[in-house]
């Protein structure tokens, strides 16, 4: 049994939240504590990200795949000297993913687009539609707030015809408690917005594009990410609680609407409560695993199972601009949930057969079998 769970490497990782790589030239600029930290402090990033446990660990991670010292200077050069496109091969098949999915609505000229990872990558490779990022494009070309979602409505459909799902960062803007505005309010909203460019943070408005979104995920049963817990400063983290998410998960038009709570840390518990209660609530420790300590990343995974069914609850890596981070993120996925899986053996919470049936469950199938194309 202890064998069996410590050696993962055969399960293939379903990775079905992330984003794409940078375009090389932006990939041999980028200084490596960057990829460390979800901050962008630069007081943080210049003199805080080394001295975390995520960045240490990651760093001899990385000193033992090149083969060089565990220093920043060496790993850096060690990773520089590498021909981009075969590194990116090469640890895409080392992390053994199976499947990638790309939600292309972050920094997209910075990165390669979803076709070219399909092209460059030795794995299929599907797209995740951002709503926010469908929204903010659309807004400038309509002269009222009925019109945009009316386009918003039409492109998701279209979109949807092949994308593997939808995803709201609407945590980041105004928070996950969504209200259902009157079209006075509405479109007010959206009059601001248009006036004050940037980003988006009408909430009257987001809301009513997120309800619009929510029910064409429904109809075409497709599921639909939102990003909760952790994450970057743009969040107010007491906002991003998947707790405030009821009201949606409760709408009666939308109970066969398939949600993903993703990352959820560190409201881990109450998203493994959401998910043992509602039958289309999934939860994601994308980001928990690898960002904070190994305890942490245990104690994660253990508290999404003190309630989640073992078949609601998924893996990913959400790791961007540098192939390093699929990587560290699939090995600690696998270390992790062997460690998890080997303990609820050893507490008699499952069998060393459904220990074993339960890690490929969470690197794989639940995502496999979630995101897989509707019948209907």
């Amino acid at each position: 049994m202890t064998d069996d769970l410590t050696m993962l490497d055969h399960i293939p990782l379903y990775d079905h939240h992330a984003h794409a790589l940078y375009h090389e030239d932006l990939w041999r600029a980028a200084p490596l504590g960057g990829y460390f930290t979800e901050a962008y402090d630069p007081v943080i990033l210049e003199r805080f990200v080394p001295d975390t446990l995520f960045y240490r660990r990651s760093l001899r991670d990385l000193a033992e795949l090149y083969g060089c010292e565990p220093q920043q200077g060496a790993v850096q050069a060690a990773r520089l000297s590498r021909d981009y496109p075969e590194l990116c091969t090469e640890l895409f098949r080392r992390a053994n993913i199976g499947h990638l999915l790309i939600d292309d609505g972050f920094a997209s000229e910075r990165l390669w687009s979803v076709a070219q990872c399909g092209e460059r990558l030795p794995l299929p490779v599907r797209r995740v539609v951002r709503t926010e990022t469908e929204l903010q494009g659309l807004l400038p070309h309509h002269d009222s707030a009925a019109s945009l979602l009316d386009a918003l409505e039409a492109q998701l459909r279209e979109a949807g015809k092949t994308a593997a799902g939808f995803k709201s960062i609407i945590a980041y803007r105004t928070g996950l408690d969504l209200t259902r505005p009157s079209g006075a309010e509405l479109e007010r909203s959206f009059q601001r917005a248009r006036t004050a460019g940037g980003k988006l943070n009408e909430k009257p408005l987001l809301d009513a594009a997120l309800w619009r979104t929510l029910r064409v995920a429904a109809e075409l049963g497709l599921p639909i990410q939102f990003h909760t817990g952790y994450g970057d400063p743009d969040l107010d983290l007491r906002l991003a609680n998947p707790l405030h998410l009821r009201s949606v998960i409760e709408a009666p038009e939308l109970q066969e609407l398939k949600i993903v709570l993703l990352h959820c840390y560190p409201f881990v518990r109450e998203a493994g409560y959401l998910a043992s209660v509602y039958g289309g609530v999934y939860l994601d420790l994308g980001l928990t695993i690898p960002y904070t300590s190994v305890a942490a990343m245990r104690t994660a995974l253990q508290e999404a199972l003190h309630l989640s069914p073992v078949s609601k609850l998924l893996i990913s890596s959400d790791a961007q601009r540098t192939p390093e981070l699929y990587w560290l993120a699939a090995r600690w996925a696998r270390r992790t949930i062997g460690a998890v899986m080997r303990q609820t053996a050893l507490d008699g919470d499952l069998s060393a057969a459904e220990a074993a049936w339960a890690s490929e469950r969470l690197l794989w199938s639940n995502a496999a079998e979630l995101y897989s194309a509707p019948t209907a």
